[in-house]
């Protein structure tokens, strides 16, 4: 008996009821999957359908048979993607290609539903964006360098320099192929010289879009200076090996994008640029100036629609690298909520790769880093111990190459939070330590609890120093902290962890201020007793 070709007929999705619903199969549709329920099965008849393998995968993803009696030559199968978003736990597509049937993708939108519920993704990337004037409503994908959008809005304006350049590479093609036949006046021949409009276009456009790569050339190429000046202080290994492999990267940008400049600067014409341009229906006739006039069109975010938003485009957002990021940005609004005030800084240039605050009160300062990456000491050139006469950080804090701005030491390999703190007030000076963990108390180190993030914090508080004026500051025996998703009852077991019991605890809700808050208060009272003065807090019991 011959064998059938693989067919998909139905898919499969469990609502929040737990009860399954079966909708027609549409290769075209992104089916709604809450992540705690994270598969989508579907009916296939014929050959069993299986998956294109993929070295971009870190996960070997498997389609398993579904027990059950049906109609002979038909099976039910599932698509379970509960360890890769475990990884990477995301809001948006996810998707699965097919080598049987061939062609076919397996499409998804993921729901956040576990740990953090949609309003809260909602309301984390609001408040970023208002905190850091920035759109944090995307993440970039390793496998794909472009914006995986789940659904294409064919827009031209960009921050992301990737996808800047495919916009300009496609209107570079149109510019060129109107060059090559400019418009012609179908009128006398007197008229026949007079430059068009059409054609005066794509000066226009080009001038548009050249002072659009510039800006772009300017910000790569002093993130390539950055990462280059961070080469040469002392790094992990993994460390190292990404930043060398983000200079080659975005040196690869920088050149595609100098090559864009000098394209774009051949096709403007001083004459054509004096020529006025006005929004006309003339202008629609032609797929290539269609295509160029996208460079004039508003921003997204500036566009008024009835049926698409902004969300409505968005690509998959990772939600652990978005819980790290808002966890900063809570940060500094809790310290603006009690009286500070100051500037933050984003390093950037596709996603945020680190930031900082410095806020001051009176005579107190707090500055907080994100993603500060402590200079690893250099062990090749350090002296023994007998011969040196201080600390092994204290001799790197004079002999090594530090970050004028972020200038910390660390000891150990890992040597990476998520964030640190400096407050400095006319007595004293405090460091503090924290990471951000997007995990389920229930399966968070059910191997080993020396593996939690709390024992991690204790780790990096005893072997992480900061260099100010002259000397060495350690952390605060109490100036540890992570953040859990809420509620904070669920992590009762994670407060008294031998050899982590200093470790405070946050678990802030998006778009609340409830126990978060005040435990983030209480930890700073416990530093330093000037955030007394404002919290009406009862200062905490400390040895000096």
């Amino acid at each position: 008996m011959a064998v059938e070709h693989a067919v998909i007929e139905a898919v499969r999705v469990v609502d929040a009821d737990g009860v399954a619903t079966e909708y027609p199969w549409d290769p075209e549709i992104f089916y709604l999957v809450r992540d705690d329920r994270p598969y989508l099965e579907f009916l296939t008849r014929g050959q069993l359908a299986t998956a294109v393998k993929s070295e971009a995968r870190q996960i070997d993803v498997k389609i398993l048979p579904i027990p059950g009696a049906l109609e002979e030559g038909t099976q039910w199968q599932r698509w379970d993607f509960e360890k890769e978003l475990a990884r990477q736990r995301r809001l948006g597509e996810i998707s699965l290609a097919l080598s049987v049937p061939k062609g076919c993708m397996l499409r998804c939108y993921v729901v956040p539903t576990l740990l953090l519920k949609f309003r809260d993704v909602a309301a984390m990337v609001e408040e970023i964006e208002e905190e850091l004037e920035i759109q944090a409503s995307w993440d970039m994908l390793a496998c794909r360098r472009d914006r995986s959008w789940s659904r294409s809005i064919g827009g031209a304006r960009s921050n992301v320099p990737t996808e800047m350049i495919k916009h300009v590479e496609e209107e570079l093609l149109a510019a060129k192929s109107i060059r090559r036949a400019p418009f012609e006046e179908l009128a006398a021949p007197s008229r026949r010289g007079a430059l068009l409009a059409e054609n005066a276009l794509v000066s226009h456009w080009a001038a548009r879009r050249y002072g659009q790569v510039r800006d772009q050339a300017e910000t790569v190429a002093r993130a390539v200076d950055s990462h280059k000046a961070r080469s040469r202080r002392g790094n992990p290994g993994n460390r190292q090996t990404k930043i060398v492999e983000e200079i080659s990267r975005l040196g690869g940008i920088l050149e595609r994008l100098d090559g864009l400049k000098s394209n774009l600067a051949h096709l403007i014409a001083d004459a054509e640029l004096a020529t006025p341009i006005y929004s006309s229906p003339l202008f629609q006739r032609d797929h290539r100036l269609r295509l160029l006039l996208r460079v004039f069109a508003p921003p997204a975010a500036q566009t008024l629609s009835d049926t698409q938003s902004a969300a409505s485009h968005y690509p998959p957002m990772f939600l652990n690298h978005l819980w790290e990021l808002w966890g900063a940005v809570w940060i500094a609004r809790q310290l603006r909520r009690m009286g500070f005030s100051g500037l933050s800084s984003v390093e950037r240039v596709e996603n945020v790769n680190r930031c900082s605050w410095r806020l001051t009160r009176d005579e107190v300062m707090v500055e907080l880093d994100f993603e500060a990456q402590p200079a690893l000491v250099d062990y090749d050139r350090l002296p023994p111990v007998h011969a040196r006469t201080i600390s092994t950080m204290e001799w790197a804090a004079e002999n090594q190459e530090l970050d004028e701005e972020r200038p910390f030491l660390g000891l150990e390999m890992h040597c990476s939070p998520d964030y640190l703190l400096r407050i400095t007030t006319p007595t004293r000076k405090v460091l503090v330590v924290g990471d951000a963990c997007l995990a389920s108390p229930h399966h968070h180190g059910n191997k080993d609890k020396s593996d939690t993030k709390p024992h991690v914090v204790e780790l990096y508080r005893r072997t992480i120093g900061w260099s100010a004026q002259g000397e060495v500051i350690g952390c605060h025996p109490l100036g540890g902290f992570v953040l859990y998703p809420p509620p904070a009852d669920a992590w009762r077991n994670f407060e008294r962890l031998p050899g982590a019991s200093d470790c405070t605890l946050l678990c802030p809700r998006p778009g609340e201020d409830g126990e978060g808050s005040r435990r983030l208060e209480q930890m700073l009272a416990c530093l330093a007793p000037e955030f007394d003065d404002r919290s009406g807090l009862a200062r905490c019991d400390r040895q000096q």
